[in-house]
């Protein structure tokens, strides 16, 4: 895979949770946390996810937002 995006997470999936249009995706990442994607369910389907499979999380560091109380 060839990609631009420097932000490239290995992690593993931990849980998936399969609805009719999307699919939350949970990914163990080194360390111990955790991540979690909203994903079309076409796409989680097109990729074959499984737990306990490899994947990587790509950032686009522009969709990220921070915020505080």
């Amino acid at each position: 895979m060839k990609i631009s995006a420097r932000n490239q997470i290995a992690g593993t999936v931990k849980t998936i949770k399969k609805g009719p249009v999307s699919t939350e995706v949970v990914i163990t990442i080194a360390g111990g946390g955790e991540m979690v994607s909203s994903i079309t369910t076409t796409s989680a389907e097109k990729l074959k996810l499984k737990e306990g499979g490899k994947v990587y999380a790509i950032v686009k560091a522009s969709e990220v937002m921070i915020a505080i109380d």
